[in-house]
């Protein structure tokens, strides 16, 4: 009876060992990223972006100094947790020196709570964090021609296309720049509501410890197949 080549126990582990394998690559480089955002933060330095340019070189949680005016344009982004309470992040437009961009002004109970914003020019500073992104969304979010809106999450493309109709007025696209970027507000800067901002909990050495144990499976997973195909293959191949 001829010792058929087990391909499908085969297949299977290639499977589970690129999976395994993936993981620990990705640990290593989210471990990167902690560590870039560890030495951003441990730097103290503030930059001030005047341009696109500038903007182009920033980084998340690197802190920057704005000047500009606020828009009074609000989006209301629901179902935000603070101190285990249930409210709203405040998102403001703000034209500042670069462009357009939405500043998170923090936290409030109430969607109905006054939300002010100063006339004059002003001077900010803040943690620069990327684009929200929903952990889950329902269908789509649509936006209404008004100041002031709930939404449950903030899809990037159409919110920048209903910034661009409400703040750009008659303005070619080219000559409104909506920044892909928003600015956390310093909790010791006014004009701001409740403001606890999270910072990244999982350091780069833990990542680095959850690879190697992904990479120490992986290798175990290796030495367990070569065992399993000496005993059940190979053996048998040279019995017969």
């Amino acid at each position: 009876m001829t010792n058929r080549f087990p391909w499908f126990f085969t297949v299977l582990w290639l499977l589970v060992l690129s999976v395994m394998l993936w993981a620990g690559f990705w640990q290593l480089d989210r471990a990167k990223q902690k560590q870039s955002i560890q030495q951003i933060m441990a730097s103290g330095q503030v930059t001030e972006p005047d341009s696109l340019a500038d903007w182009q070189a920033v980084e998340a949680f690197e802190k920057v100094l704005l000047s500009g005016t606020f828009h009074p344009t609000h989006l209301l982004l629901a179902n935000q947790i603070v101190n285990g309470e249930v409210g709203y992040f405040v998102f403001t437009g703000f034209l500042s020196d670069g462009g357009w961009l939405l500043v998170n002004r923090g936290w409030i109970k109430e969607d109905m709570a006054d939300i002010e914003i100063p006339k004059q020019r002003l001077s900010l500073t803040g943690l620069v964090a990327d684009w929200p992104r929903p952990g889950f969304q329902l269908g789509e979010q649509t936006l209404l021609d008004q100041d002031r809106q709930v939404v449950t999450y903030l899809p990037q493309s159409t919110v920048e296309s209903w910034l661009k109709a409400r703040l750009c007025g008659q303005s070619s696209a080219n000559d409104c720049i909506i920044l892909p970027r928003v600015l956390k507000l310093d909790a010791d800067t006014p004009h701001g509501f409740v403001r606890q901002w999270q910072l990244p909990r999982m350091t780069a050495e833990k990542h680095r410890a959850y690879a190697a144990q992904w990479f120490t499976m992986s290798l175990v997973l290796c030495l367990v197949f070569g065992l399993l195909m000496k005993k059940t293959y190979f053996s048998k191949k040279h019995a017969s």
